[in-house]
């Protein structure tokens, strides 16, 4: 069947009649009346239905489509995370910003949501196409790193898979991820490690993890930063995959990886469909972390919670629209990763900082913590994240070291109590230097 590109406009521009109609009698629902709840709860899950669909049309295949109705199609306001549409904002902190965008960056920090593939510089992504004698340009590598949209991001976000040819390119990808976390001053982090397309690629995950874990310790005993590793068994390839990429990481028996995550595409892997994976994760002593509520529904994170057990939630933005979920991650103590820019960028539930639900996640009590998610592909550092907090969402220098003890009280730190209180001591020297 042959669907032309004025048929996809023309379905798109329905959908967002609809999607406009859903959300205008959505506000009309009166509050606090014991109906409530669900009458928005129904809302929200069509409305999502309906974001699904546009996602599932702007995945179509298309050979050299006509350059004005991709315009056409791109002028809609898509709202999913199948375009990346958001923008953050520029990092300009005025002179009297200055002082505080300082202190962000001395405070020592964890960072617990951390992909290490998206922690690879164009600087140190051309030392491994020249180390693996792969031909490439300037220009090219600057246009990659340069995307608009979720096509450019994948692309490059596989340009870099599919420039990693040997176990050890993975030791000029730690001194990357270590020079980063220097610079932000992160003293203890949990990175995520995505094998498929690796394996896919012909590598061996047992060669690669000898080498991850072996610079992660020789990275803590010469002074620098705690590095654990979470591996993602991936929603994208199935629940078989997963399976596998679970015995891979029970079998490598490497002391750096504390856990499994699950990441890849929420909305063509819903979590049910991992629960047997995270049962025998958690049996074999692992901790358990998924992605959910980035793409998907509060559905989404209601069943992370209870089939998965996941002990943390990745993102979580839609479950602002379930507040009896939000009582109960809160009662749990589930913590939260929170990656500002990052959903910015894709945009499904958030376009700009002010919207982001974290404030008030916060301020009824949910464990939140900050996150990059993907610091060099979103260009965003750590300290820039906690000052947007600042800026944008009203976080006061108080909260904001709140925010860090979260972060090491939500991270599977062994001591968490030893860290917080090296932390909490420097924290306070350096506040009353910096007289905030």
């Amino acid at each position: 069947m042959i669907t032309r590109l004025e048929d996809i406009v023309k379905e798109l521009q329905e959908i967002d009649a609809d999607i406009s109609e859903l959300e205008r009698l959505k506000n009309r629902i009166p509050g606090n009346r014991p109906y409530t709840r669900k009458l928005e709860s129904t809302f929200d899950r069509q409305i999502n239905e309906l974001l699904n669909r546009k996602t599932a049309l702007h995945d179509l295949e298309m050979e050299e489509p006509p350059p004005e109705l991709m315009k056409e199609i791109f002028s809609f306001d898509l709202a999913t995370a199948s375009t990346i549409h958001g923008r953050a904002r520029v990092f300009e902190p005025t002179r009297k910003e200055e002082a505080v965008v300082a202190f962000l960056k001395t405070i020592p920090k964890t960072e617990i949501h951390l992909h290490i593939e998206a922690c690879i510089s164009a600087a140190t992504l051309a030392r491994l196409l020249e180390k693996n004698k792969v031909t490439y340009t300037q220009e090219k590598l600057k246009k990659l790193y340069q995307f608009t949209d979720l096509g450019g991001f994948i692309e490059l976000f596989f340009f870099i898979l599919d420039a990693i040819k040997q176990p050890d390119d993975f030791k000029l990808i730690f001194q990357n991820l270590r020079e980063y976390l220097e610079e932000n001053n992160v003293r203890y982090a949990e990175v995520f490690l995505a094998p498929s397309k690796m394996i896919q690629n012909g590598l061996d995950f047992n060669e690669i993890m000898q080498v991850l874990d072996r610079e992660a310790r020789e990275c803590r005993l010469s002074g620098g930063p705690e590095v654990s590793y979470l591996i993602d068994v991936s929603r994208t390839f199935g629940p078989d995959n997963a399976s596998k990429n679970l015995q891979r990481v029970m079998a490598a028996k490497v002391s750096s990886i504390i856990g499994i995550g699950l990441g890849g595409n929420e909305l063509k892997g819903p979590a049910r469909d991992f629960a047997s994976v995270f049962a025998q994760a958690r049996a074999a002593g692992l901790h358990t972390v998924a992605h959910a509520g980035e793409d998907d529904g509060p559905w989404s994170v209601r069943d992370t919670v209870e089939i998965l057990k996941a002990e943390r939630i990745g993102h979580g933005i839609s479950m602002v629209q379930d507040p009896d979920l939000m009582e109960k991650v809160k009662r749990l103590e589930i913590p939260v990763e929170i990656c500002l820019t990052s959903n910015i960028f894709t945009g499904k539930y958030v376009k700009r900082e002010e919207d982001h639900p974290v404030r008030r996640y916060y301020d009824e009590g949910i464990i939140c913590t900050i996150n990059t998610d993907d610091p060099e592909i979103f260009n965003v550092t750590l300290t820039q994240e906690y000052f947007k907090f600042y800026k944008y969402l009203n976080f006061t220098i108080t909260e904001l070291v709140d925010l860090v003890r979260q972060g090491v009280y939500g991270s599977f730190h062994p001591d968490p109590g030893k860290l917080w209180r090296s932390f909490e001591s420097d924290i306070a020297k350096l506040r009353e230097e910096a007289r905030l």
